[in-house]
């Protein structure tokens, strides 16, 4: 396969292309004495140089292709997701033609256009008139250059040759490894759940499909499965050498949401919406200092009933129900069993 540059000669009505001697023998080969298919370069070949390409699989246009799916452009541009990507700018700069072209006038001379979503490679003479009233078009290029750019990006970090169709299992996977899932799009993430988009207005639906239970959310599943509490053990702090270091209060938000989801460590139960499971703070034993907690691994599931109860009168329930240490040993030992501390 061979790119090329049209010179189009509206005048004549003929189009000129020219391949130079090093390509004029592989043309008059490719042609064979008969016509020659003329096709539009693909999204994801807009910055190949001119000349012989050699591709395992050439993009199919009939196929829906992440390069037109524009629930990725907030995710391409997110900052964070652009430092694991490289530059869009140096790959912009690689385009070999102005992107503007209508087939007059163009300027020897390219530059770089930033738009709202993105940036438009442009010869001078185009970017003098975009930059005094940008076009549609100029915005539509400018979202797929982030998009045609992004994909491309995560489909060489893969491993894949250029040209490979990306599929959006592969492109969430790519996230996940990079630790930015979080900035998936919501409708991606549902959709590689299986979870359907909410209709509206439905009055036949029944009220516990409406029931915010049992409404499945995406994102929070995938969190929940791609992340873990992570402890990092430094076997030789910088504390140990002071005279007085200062008391840190260990504090993990995910520790504590697992705790609540386990049942209650007294009645068994998994809690309703009148009667939570809340993560209950060891107090007492040596914790519970005032003025704050302890440590957030030093915790325990209980019902908000339950809870309740402990504060009326700690010594009674402890009397009644078990040392809390007891109950805090169970939980950790139940944290490492299923790997939530790693």
């Amino acid at each position: 396969m061979l790119v090329l540059k049209p010179f189009i000669q509206h005048d004549l009505g003929l189009v000129m292309l020219k391949p130079g001697k090093s390509l004029l023998d592989e043309l008059t080969r490719m042609s064979d004495g008969n016509r020659l298919l003329i096709s539009a370069l693909p999204k994801e070949l807009v910055n190949v140089p001119s000349g012989k390409v050699n591709l395992p699989e050439f993009p199919d246009s009939s196929k829906s292709s992440l390069v037109d799916d524009e629930r990725l452009l907030e995710f391409f541009l997110h900052a964070d997701v652009q430092k694991r990507l490289g530059s869009f700018y140096h790959w912009l700069e690689g385009i070999p033609h102005c992107q503007m072209s209508d087939g007059d006038y163009c300027d020897k001379n390219l530059t770089l256009l930033d738009c709202k979503h993105g940036a438009v490679r442009l010869c001078w003479h185009h970017d003098n008139q975009e930059r005094m009233n940008l076009s549609e078009q100029a915005r539509n290029v400018a979202k797929s250059n982030v998009l045609v750019w992004g994909v491309g990006a995560v489909s060489r970090s893969l491993g894949f040759a250029t040209g490979h169709a990306l599929t959006l299992p592969e492109f969430c996977w790519w996230a996940v490894r990079e630790g930015v899932y979080a900035h998936l799009p919501q409708s991606v993430v549902d959709q590689m759940f299986g979870i359907k988009p909410k209709r509206k207005g439905n009055t036949l639906t029944s009220k516990r499909e409406h029931d915010p239970r049992f409404e499945l959310d995406g994102k929070e599943m995938l969190s929940n499965r791609a992340q873990q509490v992570k402890l990092l053990i430094d076997d030789n702090p910088p504390a140990m050498h002071m005279k007085r270091p200062k008391q840190l209060t260990w504090h993990s938000e995910k520790y504590l949401k697992f705790v609540r989801s386990l049942p209650c460590v007294v009645t068994g139960s998994n809690g309703t919406d009148s009667d939570p499971i809340v993560a209950h703070h060891l107090i007492g034993h040596g914790e519970g200092k005032m003025g704050g907690k302890a440590h957030d691994l030093f915790t325990m599931p209980m019902l908000a009933s339950v809870h309740q109860e402990f504060h009326h009168d700690p010594k009674a329930w402890e009397a009644k129900h078990g040392s809390q240490l007891f109950f805090v040993k169970q939980t950790l030992k139940r944290a490492l069993e299923l790997g939530v501390i790693i």
